[in-house]
């Protein structure tokens, strides 16, 4: 029902704008806010998910209530803090990001011309990247549907789209992946992940230059142009969250996200769209918030698991961290996660658990950071059952197993990439 969707919009808002003022330490007194909106439009908006991302989140749910029951039987009441916080810090990312979408989406004319050939490819390349490193799945949703041929991509296309855009999640601090590996791992240093991300994901895009370029089907071709004006916004989003970090050290980085995110869009919207911007919006709030019902419901199910998976631990005694990890425990770890991911159990909901049975604190946090990176340009560009697998499903015409047959080579190549910089890292690390 729309209104009850415009609720969900304006709990998701009130959640956002909660979410940095008491992240970055105003008004405390809101604390408990941000959690009691996400869980509001989580209920409101779990009505128009479909089943898969229903199946999804109950079984997150079943296995934390499970976990939640052992507690209350053994009297222990303290899950309740994680269940009440519903990951607001993470969903609040993710709306305050989704805002860029009104200043920053790429939109060309439908009259201009198209590039054609092996040099189209390289350009929708760079702006399937740099765009969608901040409006997320906007940009190849965007991208995709400008350059489709009768609402379907071709398989090269498919590949420089689904590629391009899921390198930028190991680097940028506007995805999902950053968000969750800061959330969950103090002791990670943005700047030292970020970097090891961007040099991962700068070898997956040189692979991808040199070789789809000269992919049989590249010179027939149809791509999207890269326009140097359009490149603004990703520049001082970037340099704003990197600023705030070096200036205010002590605020959270997804903190930082939210007030860069929602500052720019508030600053620069009357410039962009003028008059409208007012309706444009509200437009935002009422009917593209609404949109987030399955992030919500898989973070919120995710804050059930991981809240009951910690209180079992808690009171069944059991142990499974490492004492340590090294490089060459992270390329195993990083390859059960890349099986885990393309069979469909989502980043979000293994490294949640992982973080119920394993002691985060007394492990390299930049190390495990750098292994969550990859996991996500390396699993979710190939499975199925992913969101950009899905869109592509859903939007372009392709088969459920067509993005697995044409990645699966680029996600073995990939691998051993993320080794080599795994192991990077280590020889960094020591000698430093």
């Amino acid at each position: 029902m729309p209104a009850l969707r415009s609720v969900a919009g304006t709990a998701v808002a009130v959640m956002t704008l909660s979410s940095f003022l008491t992240g970055a330490g105003f008004l405390p007194q809101l604390a408990a806010l941000p959690g009691a909106c996400a869980w509001l439009a989580g209920l409101i908006l779990v009505f128009g998910l479909n089943r898969f991302q229903i199946t999804q989140a109950l079984i997150m749910s079943g296995i934390g209530l499970a976990g939640i029951s052992v507690a209350i039987i053994a009297g222990d009441y303290s899950w309740w803090a994680t269940l009440e916080k519903g990951n607001h810090p993470m969903l609040a990312m993710l709306a305050s990001v989704s805002f860029l979408r009104l200043i920053t989406e790429p939109g060309v004319a439908h009259s201009a011309a198209l590039p054609r050939g092996p040099r189209a490819v390289v350009q929708t390349l760079l702006a399937t990247h740099l765009f969608g490193a901040v409006i997320n799945i906007s940009a190849p949703v965007v991208i995709g549907e400008r350059i489709a041929q009768n609402e379907r991509l071709s398989r090269l296309q498919s590949q420089a789209i689904s590629r391009a855009f899921v390198a930028a999640s190991m680097w940028s601090p506007f995805f999902i992946a950053m968000a969750i590996i800061l959330q969950l791992l103090p002791k990670a240093q943005f700047a030292v992940i970020s970097a090891a991300g961007f040099i991962a994901s700068g070898c997956f895009m040189a692979w991808n230059f040199w070789h789809l370029p000269r992919d049989p089907e590249a010179h027939a071709f149809i791509g999207y142009p890269l326009r140097v004006q359009a490149l603004w916004a990703p520049v001082l989003l970037s340099t704003c969250v990197l600023g705030g970090h070096w200036l205010l050290p002590q605020i959270s980085v997804l903190t930082l996200i939210d007030g860069a995110a929602l500052g720019v869009v508030l600053a620069t919207l009357p410039l962009v769209r003028g008059r409208a911007a007012p309706q444009v919006f509200i437009t935002h709030l009422r009917e593209r918030l609404p949109g987030m019902g399955s992030e919500i419901a898989m973070f919120l199910g995710a804050a059930v698991m991981s809240a009951g998976i910690e209180a079992a631990v808690r009171h069944g005694d059991i142990a499974l961290s490492p004492a340590h990890l090294d490089a060459s425990g992270a390329a195993v770890l990083l390859a059960g996660l890349v099986v885990l991911g393309i069979v469909g159990v989502h980043p979000v909901a293994a490294i949640s658990a992982l973080s119920s049975i394993w002691h985060f604190n007394d492990l390299d946090g930049n190390l495990l950071g750098i292994v969550f990176l990859l996991v996500w340009g390396l699993s979710l560009v190939a499975s199925p059952f992913s969101g950009t697998s899905l869109v592509f499903q859903t939007r372009f015409g392709l088969g459920s197993m067509d993005l697995l047959r044409w990645n699966l080579g680029y996600v073995a190549m990939g691998y051993c990439v993320g080794v080599g910089v795994l192991f990077g890292y280590q020889w960094w690390a020591n000698a430093g």
